[in-house]
């Protein structure tokens, strides 16, 4: 396909640029939720590139230095030491504050971000949550939280760190979705209809995803049309929020990615798919030089998976 191919030499001729012309200054990354998992596996290859500073944001400050500190123990084999800071403050998807804390921070020390990686998310399979919450959410407060924390929360992210991105002369946004949020999820057409409108807004994107949980709360979500996943329908929003984030600021490289079914917390380590090689394609959209297709457009509003475009339908 030839967002495959493009991704593929796009990379290459970054590489080539890197090695014949030296930066002025390194490009900032910023990965939410990378302590651990697939976050932190992308956090280490952009900090393993000589020039890319990444930041990691964090809910856990602790945790958050504790990744970074042991991202920086890193070396490659030419010698390059892995370029890993954690942000001192907190980063909450579920509190607007320390959001906008945390761009006011990247903001007074850095004045600009090149890259924004929303990795950051919650999901109620992940046994170190049910740690946290004690006990077991019904599946009516999981819609609320998941949607909260997943879709709000990233949108929250990205608004508040737009006026960094548009100061960088080459932006990129990548938001880790999921295959749980493949169209095919949905079983109305109507509600298809909507997510896949090339007229579709923002506002009239999170009306559905409010709709999502106030039909789980009063139990009509299955005639409906919606599934019975919440995280699921968490990653769709993601997903049709990086299409209208494309459309809206067509000077910013903004792609979806499917890490694959990765062994990570979230899933108990049961997946079949080790962390690094989910962290290569974000990686790889991260570092492309901006290219266009054959009709002239920016590769930007897509969903990847292995270093390829995939449909949305995943058929």
């Amino acid at each position: 396909q030839l967002a495959t191919l493009l991704l593929a030499f796009a990379f290459i001729g970054s590489a080539l640029a890197f090695a014949s012309e030296a930066p002025q200054r390194n490009k900032i990354a910023l990965v939410s939720g990378a302590n651990k998992g697939v976050g932190k596996e992308i956090a280490r290859r952009l900090g393993s590139d000589p020039d890319i500073t990444c930041l990691i944001a964090c809910r856990n400050v602790e945790l958050g230095e504790k990744a970074a500190a042991d991202l920086r123990s890193d070396v490659t084999k030419d010698g390059v030491k892995c370029d890993v800071i954690a942000l001192p403050i907190p980063f909450d998807l579920t509190d607007d504050e320390s959001i906008e804390a945390c761009a006011k921070y990247v903001e007074d020390e850095y004045s600009v971000l090149d890259i924004l990686i929303n990795n950051a998310a919650i999901c109620f399979n992940d046994p170190t949550l049910y740690g946290v919450l004690k006990e077991p959410v019904g599946f009516r407060d999981q819609a609320d939280i998941t949607i909260k924390t997943n879709y709000f929360g990233t949108l929250a992210t990205t608004q508040s760190f737009l006026p960094l991105l548009k100061k960088s002369t080459s932006p990129r946004i990548i938001n880790i979705a999921s295959a749980a949020g493949r169209l095919t999820i949905l079983q109305s057409q109507e509600l298809v209809d909507k997510f896949t409108s090339e007229t579709l807004t923002i506002p009239e994107l999170s009306e559905l995803m409010e709709q999502f949980v106030a039909d789980v709360q009063d139990g009509t979500h299955s005639e409906k049309g919606w599934p019975n996943t919440c995280y699921g329908v968490s990653k769709l929003g993601i997903i049709a929020l990086t299409k209208i984030l494309a459309r809206q600021h067509p000077d910013i490289l903004c792609n979806s990615v499917d890490p694959g079914y990765c062994k990570t917390d979230q899933n108990n380590n049961q997946g079949v798919t080790d962390p690094s090689r989910g962290a290569y394609t974000p990686y790889l959209l991260s570092v492309m030089e901006s290219e266009s297709d054959e009709e002239g457009e920016e590769v930007s509003g897509l969903h990847f998976f292995e270093e390829g475009e995939i449909p949305w339908s995943y058929q």
